[in-house]
């Protein structure tokens, strides 16, 4: 039984790193995969820490939480402070708008760091910050190939009011766009040999 691959997406409220999750996570579910989503955040509506915990398998998910993430979504300066779960070699997307940099205490756990001045290039492309989450979510599917784009594409229209589909899946294709990393996922495990008995 391998452990299930990791994501998480977090940011303060207001900036949609939940509905990114969702969507995400319905596009795992259409790709028929095993899929646990949670949520964290705090009483303030806007503006208070909240993230997205995504896990995603092709056998059934035994346990819902994660110690370590795969990948991580960082889209407030606030919540630099997630990296510190990566896992070896994980792969972190952040808005370098706001984050001026990842330290170099996570650079040494992970190089697979790309960063994305989401939130500028949302206002200056689409004049609206508030796809900044799908520009980030289109350069983190990208890098790791978890799931195709078409399936991508048919979540959004499940989560996503109809009237906001395209300008999501524009900000989702300029993501994609803005990087030439492609990581395969690899999952750090070490598992104890056994003589006998298996």
């Amino acid at each position: 039984m391998t452990r299930p691959f990791s994501i998480r997406i977090a940011g303060i409220g207001g900036q949609g790193n939940l509905l990114a999750g969702y969507v995400l996570s319905r596009a795992f579910v259409l790709a028929e995969k095993y899929v646990v989503q949670t949520q964290n955040y705090s009483e303030q509506v806007r503006g208070g820490p909240s993230y997205c915990d995504v896990l995603v398998s092709n056998e059934p998910i035994l346990y819902p939480k994660a110690v370590v993430f795969d990948s991580l979504i960082i889209m407030h300066p606030s919540m630099v402070s997630h990296a510190k779960f990566v896992a070896t070699n994980g792969i972190i997307v952040y808005d370098s708008t706001y984050i001026k940099d990842i330290p170099n205490e996570f650079r040494r756990v992970t190089k697979r760091i790309i960063d994305i001045p989401a939130s500028k290039l949302a206002i200056e492309k689409f004049g609206n910050v508030m796809v900044s989450n799908m520009i980030l979510l289109g350069a983190l599917v990208k890098s790791t190939a978890l799931v195709d784009f078409d399936t991508l594409f048919e979540a959004v229209k499940e989560e996503v009011n109809p009237k906001y589909y395209e300008l999501n899946v524009e900000a989702i294709k300029f993501g994609a766009s803005l990087t030439d990393k492609i990581y395969k996922p690899r999952i750090e495990r070490k598992r104890k040999r056994t003589i006998g008995f298996e």
